[in-house]
């Protein structure tokens, strides 16, 4: 139990949706909460589209998807799983 509670906390943030999913930031680690893959991007570019990991969607478009349907895209949606409650 001790071990599953210190992964939780050394998580990160998620840039798109926000839960603690990720093993380290900027690491490429893809999120299972929205399907977004942290390619470095955060605020102060999140309108850029970087054409990395991601293709063509910028992360605030991968932010405003997430709060629609729950995905970083409509593509991801199947891929996707609801937050875990230690992951908020």
């Amino acid at each position: 139990m001790t071990q599953d509670i210190k992964s939780v906390v050394s998580r990160f943030r998620c840039p798109c949706c926000g839960y603690k999913t990720l093993q380290a930031p900027n690491a490429m680690g893809l999120c299972p909460v929205c399907w977004w893959e942290d390619d470095g991007q955060e605020d102060f570019d999140a309108s850029d589209v970087r054409l990395t990991v991601n293709g063509q969607l910028s992360l605030q478009q991968a932010r405003n998807y997430y709060t629609l349907i729950g995905a970083a895209h409509p593509r991801f949606l199947p891929y996707v799983r609801k937050p875990q409650v230690t992951e908020r």
